[in-house]
């Protein structure tokens, strides 16, 4: 059971910090204001890995979520607190992709709008989207991984007891003819 609880905590951390990674590295290749060009107005954006990044950071956030949901959905011994960080694990990981997403289509726009001063407006993601994007799918991944070890140690442990074989028949009162366990140290009172 404990390699179990280990190698499955292992998996959605791995995950949740390469969702986290590529969302770090989209901030750091993010376009920024200074970088874009204007020709013809039209916005010229120069060529970043970050929308890729931002996209690969999403699609890891949603994997993550994807592989956290198949334990603990429908878990009978979950407690009222891994109930909460299942929900904060899914309102983490919706936001992130969110922000992800929006961020990475904003760092690749092309084109751009002219207001009603003839002024040419381009559209790049504000500094710390992506980051806050990458900060949410690993706070996602950490939230389902504290939901599973809290339901992984709530369930109750199974105990193998011996088959005990009970007296049958129309004439048999169960009050006289009791059967005691081998783990029962004193007969169950009556009341």
């Amino acid at each position: 059971m404990e390699s179990k609880v280990s190698g499955y905590c292992a998996i959605a951390f791995i995950l949740g910090i390469i969702a986290a990674a590529t969302g770090f590295a989209g901030e750091a290749t993010r376009v920024k204001a200074q970088d874009v060009s204007i020709a013809f107005d039209t916005c010229i954006y120069p060529s970043s890995p970050a929308l890729a990044l931002g996209i690969v950071s999403a699609v890891f956030a949603i994997v993550t979520r994807i592989y956290i949901s198949g334990c603990c959905r429908t878990d009978p011994n979950s407690t009222p607190v891994s109930k909460l960080l299942f929900v904060l694990s899914w309102v983490a990981t919706v936001i992130a992709v969110v922000l992800l997403l929006s961020a990475a289509v904003l760092n690749n726009r092309q084109g751009g709008q002219v207001d009603s001063y003839g002024y040419i407006t381009c559209y790049v993601a504000k500094p710390g989207i992506f980051a806050a994007g990458a900060v949410l799918a690993l706070l996602s991944a950490i939230f389902g991984i504290a939901a599973f070890i809290i339901i992984s140690s709530s369930s109750p442990q199974t105990v193998a007891y011996p088959a005990v074989a009970l007296p049958m028949g129309t004439n048999v009162d169960p009050e006289k003819n009791q059967v005691v366990f081998p783990h029962q140290q004193y007969a169950p009172q009556r009341y």
